[in-house]
């Protein structure tokens, strides 16, 4: 398995469709998805803050509650 840094976004965001579908088809709890969820979203908005930075912008955060909607 690789690590999150290696990524591309796109398959971050597969990763949290297959947790969301989880915790739709109430496979796992809504703290177990978070708790897998957590370590994606703080990859993303690590990513988002330093493009912010580059460009001179605000970034925003992603939330989880967000994330699963």
């Amino acid at each position: 398995m690789r690590n999150l840094t290696e990524l591309t976004g796109a398959e971050l965001k597969a990763r949290t469709e297959v947790i969301r579908y989880e915790l739709m088809t109430r496979k796992i709890s809504y703290d177990e998805a978070k708790a897998k969820a957590q370590p994606i979203i703080d990859e993303m908005n690590k990513r988002g803050f330093e493009i912010a930075k580059k460009y001179k912008k605000r970034y925003y955060g992603v939330k989880f509650a967000a994330l699963m909607r």
